[in-house]
């Protein structure tokens, strides 16, 4: 009885809510929005905001968004409070429908440790993006956004597994225990070195050649990073047609509540790992700066196997007015790794930790300077440009033969050397207007980019240290080109909000210009053997295309969205891969252009600070897709064939869900939290046409039929444990579906699955913590390697073990 008497009371308390909001809910067509900001114009989740005279509230969500309901409109006074938030009133003016007051500025106050952490219990790092950021649209595309601190995970060595875990149907290949160079994709799309995205910092580029070679070989420190922004193939209208997306790493603002703020994280781990990553940053008058320098180092747990890293950033931004800022960045990157190549599948199968290559290195140099302007005209207008210049170098040495042939260790090495020089510029307007009782958000912008890369290709000492210099530099044997390529872009979006706002349509198109250029000579191939002599080649490739796309969107009640877009994509060729040498590669001279389009429609949005959502659907089309053919020599050598293999179709579903099991069952936020997230992939990509009559039918490359990823994570103030699983489905590396080869350059990915455990606490100025990846100490791959860093192959880290010590200092807050 008295059970049953407690669950008759739970629904007289429910049905005396709903009886209560049943006049906000009926007069709702009055509302406001906004976004909550500090003053370095961050998002303030969690700050309470309601209307004077009015009984009902809203919280800010992770990116500081509310929508309120009102009773009336007209002249109105907003007051926004919290726990850490210092009191605000906003006097504002409310229209029949929907009236956006912008952003509202909030100010912190100093707490004690525990509380400030107990800020963040509802935020278990992942989020959205609002429909307009700064001069960005996002309405109606598919996307996430990762925050950092909120994330248990060894990001030590940026374990990707561990940080894009919430990022639904991801693909990664883990074969870097340096965690450097990121390999993610989505779709049925390769995820070598995540080419497949646009990968940039701050809005910028930091690829290779975005043009020419758009590989990741540098991604910043994930302790320098507050955020990573990834939004799905509909960005290929604002960022570049490249048919997986955007990823964008924001970097973390200068302190600004004084002039000095001073932070050492440290970290050791397994096999020799050592991480000190340590940073100022301070904000004084109009000027504020920051600068960090990381340092790694470590070993793999196979032999022959090495990494010395050294990344430096630095930042100094200057506010000449409240409506106008400059920032200049500065990126430095060096990385040295001795790589101990692939094996065959016997060999896997005998002993993973072997290593048949002890002269194997790679090297990369990165520098990056950037500079951006950002102007507000007015609440609605606001200009935002910025332009970067790169200058890099990337080494690969080593012995590539296949790896079931022993390395003659009286040979000659082969070395690839790049050297890149580029440098670009991007403009964007974004107005919001009205047209009668139609609001809009307008985005023009336009892009110009020169890439230049020149790569060389020949031979090297004997010797097995890492002597990156050729043998005879004045005569290659390989290959020596310049890579020039220039790239025009023009692009608008418009986000139109129809009466009643809840319904919004985005339309856009992107006009590009390319030209690409390649001028040098190559030793030709016949299969994969060398044939003599050199030979001289030029090429050059002028083409302009539009791109078109259209999204929609239904905001329901402020608690959920549902979305849909179709957006074309187009990805051109490479000329740099096409004339270098490998012995388990030849790539089709007359490779073409791929075009398609991505098509997303899905159903996101929060309930509370309890329940967070994002399900979806997916087509990708991709016509005369660039893929790889089993083939075979005049010596019967088993080869990868890269040609354009015809069409294919990806189509599948995308689901993210997460629940703070312990708020709903208390009702009420009890100091305690229980979040339990589920993440999963399920794709079927095929070739749907081809010219190979082996190939039409066949599962697409890289497409996992099924990734699961899930965890949970408990909360209490200052404490957190994080327990996280992975598993993704068996998976092929070329088009005719190969299982096995002697190479083992092709062949099957088996299913494989990785726990992870994580926990920290933070003491107020000192935060310990603790991890182990692999826990079970599964042995597995993740990638197949055509060429360096294998060939074959590439095992993954076994079960490793790290503890951090992050100490954090704040100077005075005075003269700020």
């Amino acid at each position: 009885m008295t059970g049953e008497r407690s669950l008759l009371r739970q629904r007289a308390r429910w049905i005396l809510a709903i009886a209560g909001c049943l006049p906000v809910l009926v007069s709702a067509q009055v509302r406001v929005t906004g976004r909550t900001l500090d003053r370095s114009r961050m998002p303030v989740p969690h700050v309470d905001v309601r209307c004077e005279g009015d009984t009902a509230h809203a919280v800010s969500g992770a990116d500081g968004t509310f929508l309120l309901p009102l009773s009336r409109g007209g002249d109105r006074v907003l007051i926004l409070s919290g726990s850490g938030i210092a009191l605000r009133r906003h006097a504002f003016t409310a229209g029949s429908g929907t009236t956006d007051v912008g952003a509202l500025v909030v100010d912190t106050v100093r707490l004690l440790p525990a509380v400030t952490v107990s800020e963040r219990d509802s935020s278990f790092g992942v989020t959205r993006l609002r429909g307009v950021e700064g001069t960005a649209i996002y309405a109606a595309k598919k996307n996430e956004v990762l925050v950092l601190v909120d994330i248990d995970a060894n990001k030590a060595v940026n374990s990707a597994r561990q940080v894009f875990a919430k990022v639904p149907g991801l693909n990664i290949w883990e074969s870097d225990p340096a965690g450097v160079q990121l390999g993610v994709a989505a779709r049925g799309l390769d995820p070598n070195r995540s080419a497949n995205f646009n990968i940039r910092q701050n809005g910028y580029d930091i690829s290779a050649d975005a043009l020419g070679y758009p590989e990741a070989y540098y991604v910043p420190p994930m302790e320098s990073v507050e955020r990573i922004e990834v939004v799905r193939g509909a960005a290929s209208l604002q960022y570049g047609p490249q048919f997986g997306g955007l990823i964008n790493f924001r970097m973390a603002a200068p302190y600004a509540d004084g002039p000095l703020d001073v932070r050492s994280v440290n970290t050791v781990g397994s096999y020799g790992l050592f991480d000190s990553y340590n940073r100022v940053s301070g904000t004084k008058g109009r000027w504020s700066y920051l600068a960090s320098y990381d340092r790694r180092t470590g070993e793999s747990w196979r032999p022959n196997s090495g990494f010395d890293l050294h990344t430096g950033y630095a930042a100094v931004g200057f506010r000449p007015t409240p409506r106008t800022a400059f920032a200049l960045e500065y990126t430095l990157f060096r990385y040295l790794a001795r790589q101990p190549g692939g094996l065959t599948d016997a060999q896997f199968r005998t002993d993973p930790s072997v290593s048949l290559r002890s002269r194997n290195w790679f090297s990369a140099d990165w520098n990056i300077l950037a500079l951006s302007a950002d102007h507000r005209f007015s609440d609605r207008a606001r200009l935002n440009v910025r332009a970067w210049g790169f200058l890099g170098s990337r080494d690969a040495l080593g012995y590539v033969g296949d790896i079931n042939r022993l390395d003659d260790l009286d040979a000659p090495r082969d070395l690839i050397h790049d050297a890149y020089r580029n440098a670009g510029a991007e403009v964007r307007y974004l107005r919001r207007d009205s047209i009668g009782p139609t609001a809009h958000a307008w985005l023009v912008g336009m892009r110009l980019y020169q890439g230049h890369t020149r790569k060389a290709q020949g031979y090297a000492s004997t010797r097995d240290d890492a002597d990156l210099s050729f043998t005879h530099p004045e005569a290659l044997e390989g290959s020596d080109y310049e890579f020039p390529g220039t790239n025009v872009a023009a692009f608008a979006e418009d986000l139109i909000a129809l009466p009643g706002a809840r319904w919004r349509l985005v339309p856009g198109a992107r006009f590009e210009l390319l030209d690409t250029k390649a001028q040098g000579y190559y030793r030709r191939t016949s299969g994969t053997t060398l044939l003599p002599g050199l030979y001289a080649e030029g090429r050059s490739s002028t083409r302009s295309f539009l791109l078109l796309g259209i999204g929609v969107s239904r905001l329901l009640q402020g608690w959920g969205e549902l979305y849909a877009n179709v957006s074309q994509n187009y990805r051109g060729i490479t000329f740099t891969d096409m004339r270098v040498v490998r012995t388990n590669q030849v790539i089709d001279p007359d490779l073409a252009d791929e075009r398609g389009y991505n098509a997303d429609i899905g159903f996101k949005g929060r309930l509370g600070r309890w329940l967070n959502w994002d399900v979806s659907g997916f087509v990708l089309f991709y016509g005369d897709r660039i893929g790889q053919l089993q083939r075979a020599d005049a010596t019967y050598t088993i080869y990868r064939f890269t040609t354009n293999v015809g069409a294919s179709r990806s189509i599948g579903a995308e689901l993210f869900a997460e629940c703070d099991v312990l708020r709903v069952l208390r009702g009420r936020d009890g100091g305690s939290h229980l979040a339990v997230f589920g993440s999963a992939g399920v794709l079927d990509a095929r070739y749907t046409r081809s010219a190979y009559a082996s190939v039409e039918g066949n599962h697409v490359e890289f497409s996992p039929p099924l990734t699961l990823r899930g965890g949970l994570t408990w909360r209490r103030r200052a404490t957190s444990v994080t327990l996280q699983g992975a598993w993704t489905d068996a998976q092929y590396t070329e088009a005719t579906n190969a299982r096995f080869t002697p190479s083992a350059v092709n062949g099957l990915i088996p299913a494989y699955q990785v726990i992870d455990l994580s926990a920290r606490h933070d003491f107020g100025h000192v935060e310990l913590r603790a991890g182990v990846n692999n826990l079970t100490d599964e042995v597995y791959f993740t990638r197949r390697a055509t060429s360096y860093p294998g060939p074959g192959i590439l095992p993954a880290e076994r079960r490793t073990f790290h503890v951090t010590v992050a100490l954090s200092l704040h100077g005075s807050a005075q003269g700020g």
